[in-house]
């Protein structure tokens, strides 16, 4: 099974002239829970479950050092983590002196660049309707 949609007709109420448009909604299911993952994990690696929260603690706590250092990290297959931020623009190279210059900031995050195993998985995706259309208004 991949991801699951229905075809759902749109009131965009933002708009003045309120038209419907149609498009695919995704369905949504609840998060598998942390604690779910370690127990799978340990199970199919040999591993008791304390032993490998403590690998994921550990593996976490590093990300978080290297990344608060402004290194971007890389997990093989998995992908790479990169802390990055956008800043607005500014008429004057004086306007960037002094802490005047972080007020330009704009937003601080990290970015996800997926690996082969994830790439893999999105190409391979399925999508399947499940079912009847919506009405929904936005």
């Amino acid at each position: 099974m991949g991801l699951q949609y229905r075809k759902a007709k749109v009131t965009l109420t933002y708009r003045e002239e309120k038209p419907e448009v149609y498009k695919l909604r995704q369905l949504t299911y609840p998060q598998v829970k942390f604690g779910q993952l370690v127990n799978e994990c340990s199970q199919s690696c040999g591993v008791n479950p304390a032993q490998t929260r403590a690998v994921i603690d550990a593996l976490v706590n590093r990300l978080v050092l290297y990344m608060g250092l402004g290194h971007g990290v890389k997990m093989g297959d998995f992908g790479s983590f990169k802390p990055v931020f956008t800043s607005k623009t500014v008429k004057n190279l004086e306007d960037l002196d002094g802490d005047e210059a972080l007020k330009t900031v704009k937003v601080k995050k990290v970015m996800f660049f997926p690996g082969k195993a994830f790439k893999d998985m999105v190409d391979d995706l399925a999508l399947e309707s499940a079912g009847e259309a919506l009405d929904v208004k936005e």
